[in-house]
């Protein structure tokens, strides 16, 4: 590694590398469906002063919420985009690409400034990090600070600087404003605290108060949230930890350590090699390199943190059981410092091996990116893959040079069913803004969810001239959809289809 430059204008050469991979297919393949129009509708109103405590409603349950952190970074970005989703796309992949800067001082400060690059090169061409940066939702934004929140343990432990904590604690509360999960970084921060309490630096009471208010800042709109809604959160979460281990289930417990070890394999396949059947052997050097920090004394710590926190990324899995991209934010990062490290040692001696080992990975994760990112975020994320703006665009300038000015209205095919949220969002950002023109929706429509398109549920009041968007029908039974569109062709005929993607518009005429 003699060869290496000296100076640190490689690390930037890297951050460029890494924006240029998380802006392929930029703008074709943003995602945008339900969730991100009602996040955006949220958002929108806190531009207009209604002002949030609470994040995004739970898929686990309708008392756990995470922060409201996430509108607070949308609205300023709406008010600057004129409500373009765009613009919230573009910065999210700015901010994920943050992560190499932080990645690369991590390794530098846990090793040296050789392993730092190498791990900051990993992350720069991450498909795992790519599709967090395609995924406009609350769970991708923990990624910096769970990285801040490693850099300032590494500072701690490693560098015996105090100010660490502080960057921990920062790094700890805003992570969970963007996932409750994250609540469980301090089981990490307990264990490593436990395994360094005899090399942690001298923490004087100034130090201590600002990283207690620094946490305390960061969870605020929970302790606000909590008081205002008689602790919800804590009671559910307390609840669910009593049902999980102290069930009456003969079963034991209700964990799941075959999640752990689906998440792992998952990691190797997404980091090193794409092939299933094959993640053992990124998964036998990944045992080496750790073998080569056990061997010596000085490193075994360097490889407990690493542990740690690689088995801080998988626990929720083992509580949840639930397979997804959502609580392992960075998590893989610690592979990465793993594979830096081994390839570091090789080199010394090996440097062919070395060499092939790091290529094999760039291409692994390119190869990936190349056959999955233009597709948007992958079916592991999201619930509707080929939900993209690109598409819903091309559907909405169908719909209007179609009607030639004409009045028309609207009925669509949805996830959740029978929720206009999506396409009023871009019917009113989009569709208004460029022709000037917003058309009735067809009801029945959910009441209580984000839109402001009128609803007709008089089909006889309608205009002539009519369209059904159908959405990917991912979830929805296939005897709803029969009813759906026996019902709609007893009021309609169709004139014309179109696919865009996966999205498909019929052109109806009013029988």
């Amino acid at each position: 590694m003699r060869n290496f430059p000296r100076n640190n204008k490689l690390i930037f050469l890297i951050f460029f590398i890494g924006l240029i991979i998380r802006f392929l297919y930029f703008p074709q393949n943003i995602y945008f469906a339900y969730d991100q129009a009602r996040d955006s509708f949220t958002s929108l109103e806190i531009l207009k002063g209604d002002f949030k405590i609470v994040g995004p409603p739970s898929a686990a349950s309708d008392k756990l919420f995470p922060g409201p952190l996430i509108f607070y970074v949308y609205a300023p970005l709406y008010w600057l985009g004129g409500n373009s989703p765009e613009i919230v796309a573009a910065f999210l992949r700015i901010f994920n690409a943050l992560g190499i800067f932080l990645v690369f001082l991590i390794g530098s400060l846990m090793f040296n400034r050789y392993i730092g690059l190498i791990t900051a090169l990993f992350f720069a061409v991450s498909y795992e990090q790519s599709q967090y940066s395609l995924f406009i939702s609350h769970q991708p934004l923990a990624v910096i600070p769970v990285l801040i929140f490693y850099l300032g343990l590494n500072l701690l432990f490693f560098k015996k600087d105090k100010r660490g904590l502080i960057l921990t604690t920062l790094g700890w509360g805003t992570s969970i404003q963007f996932h409750y999960v994250y609540i469980l970084l301090g089981v990490g921060l307990f264990l490593l605290a436990l395994l360094f309490r005899h090399k942690l630096p001298r923490i004087n009471h100034k130090i201590i108060i600002i990283s207690v208010f620094t946490f305390l800042t960061t969870v605020s709109t929970y302790i606000l949230s909590e008081i205002k809604f008689d602790f919800r959160l804590t009671l559910e979460l307390f609840s669910g930890f009593l049902t999980k281990f102290t069930t009456s289930n003969t079963s034991g417990p209700d964990i799941y350590p075959s999640s752990i070890i689906f998440t792992t394999n998952r990691f190797l396949h997404d980091s090193f090699l794409a092939n299933f059947s094959l993640t053992f052997i990124p998964g036998i050097l990944l045992i080496v390199s750790a073998s080569l920090l056990l061997f010596k004394k000085e490193t075994r710590k360097k490889l407990a943190f690493l542990c740690i926190w690689l088995l801080g990324g998988l626990l929720p899995y083992f509580l949840s059981g639930t397979p997804s991209y959502y609580y392992s934010a960075a998590a893989s990062v610690s592979l990465f410092l793993l594979a830096a490290y081994l390839i570091h040692k090789l080199y010394k001696r090996y440097s062919i091996v070395a060499l092939t080992i790091t290529i094999g990975i760039i291409v692994n994760n390119i190869y990936l990116i190349s056959t999955i990112n233009h597709k948007g975020p992958n079916s592991d994320i999201v619930i509707q893959p080929g939900m993209l703006l690109s598409s819903e665009k091309q559907a909405l300038d169908y719909i209007y040079t179609n009607t030639k000015g004409e009045p028309f209205a609207v009925r669509s095919l949805t996830i959740p069913f029978n929720i206009n949220t999506t396409w009023s969002y871009i019917f009113e950002w989009y569709g208004n803004k460029k022709y000037g023109k917003l058309p009735l929706w067809i009801g029945p429509v959910a009441k209580g969810y984000p839109g402001n398109i009128p609803v007709i549920d008089n089909r006889s009041s309608l205009p002539s001239t009519q369209f059904l968007i159908i959405e990917p029908t991912v979830g929805i039974r296939n005897q709803t959809i029969e009813k759906f569109f026996e019902e709609e062709n007893y009021f309609t005929r169709i004139e014309e289809e179109k696919s865009f993607g996966t999205v498909t518009v019929q052109k109806r005429q009013k029988i």
